[in-house]
C-alpha cells in the first residue's frame, strides 16, 4: 500500500554518500490532536531517499530546514525509539520525493520556491510527437 507524508523539515536532511550515489535521510514530523486525551500527539517519519548524479545537487539544495516536502513510499516499518520521550519512528520504505517547496532565506517574508522533484528522464524511442507505428491504420469503429 502506498503511503505519502507531507511536512515541513525542522532540520537539514542527513546524507550518506555511497559509491553509486547518495542516500538522504529525510525526517518529517506530524502533529495530531487526540480528542480523548486532549493532548497533541506526534508521529515521526524517516525516509531514506537514494539519489544519483543531478538529483544529488538538487536534494542538497532542496532538503534543508524550512522546506516543505512530500515523500511517498511502498510501505511503513515501525522502528522503536531508544528515547521514550519521542516515541516510535515510522520508516517509509522505497521512499521518493514527489514535491518540494524550497525554503528561501530564513526570513519568513520570502515565499518558498516551488519545484517538482526531479525524476530520471524517461527513455524515448524517437520523437515525442510521432505516433506509434501502425497507428495510421487504427479503426475507430467498435466491433460490438
Amino acid at each position: 500500500m502506498t503511503h505519502t507524508v507531507t511536512g515541513k523539515l525542522n532540520r537539514d536532511s542527513n546524507k550518506h554518500p555511497w559509491q553509486s550515489g547518495t542516500t538522504f535521510f529525510v525526517e518529517v514530523g506530524e502533529k495530531n490532536y487526540n480528542f480523548k486525551t486532549k493532548q497533541n500527539e506526534y508521529t515521526n517519519y524517516t525516509a531514506p531517499v537514494f539519489a544519483k548524479d543531478a538529483q544529488v545537487a538538487f536534494y542538497e539544495e532542496a532538503l534543508v530546514k524550512g522546506s516543505i516536502v512530500s515523500v511517498t513510499g511502498t510501505g511503513i516499518i515501525l522502528e522503536p525509539s531508544s528515547d521514550p520521550q519521542y516515541g516510535p519512528r515510522l520508516v517509509i520504505q522505497n521512499a521518493s520525493i514527489v514535491y518540494v517547496a524550497i525554503s528561501g532565506a530564513q526570513n519568513s517574508n520570502q515565499a518558498p520556491q516551488v519545484r517538482p522533484a526531479q525524476q530520471p528522464p524517461a527513455q524515448q524511442n524517437g520523437p515525442a510527437h510521432a505516433p506509434p507505428s501502425g497507428f495510421d491504420s487504427f479503426d475507430d469503429d467498435i466491433p460490438f
